[in-house]
């Protein structure tokens, strides 16, 4: 089982942000399949993402609230949350 990280504008965009609850439900299980290593559902859309978020994954959670994430071999790294609009037009520094 990997471990999990949640990066500073993970836990601000948290803070800030109001899922439904089907939203928060489906949060919670796509994080838990990550960290068991399992493949997400279909109706997740995870796939890669590109440019200067190439090493980053998406996946979304219902509308069009969606959480990007990296893995790598022991940890999932919680990056970003929020709608496809804002998500996309907001860099990350690691």
């Amino acid at each position: 089982m990997k471990t999990i990280s949640r990066h500073k504008t993970f836990i601000k965009d948290m803070r800030n942000i109001r899922l439904t609850e089907t939203q928060a439900t489906k949060l919670f299980l796509y994080i838990a399949k990550l960290l068991n290593e399992e493949s997400l559902p279909i109706e997740a859309k995870d796939h890669a993402l590109q440019g200067e978020w190439n090493d980053f994954r998406e996946c979304h959670l219902g509308g069009d609230m969606l959480l990007i994430y990296q893995t790598e071999k022991h940890t999932v790294y919680l990056t970003r949350l929020g709608r496809v609009t804002r998500v996309r037009q907001l860099s990350f520094a690691p």
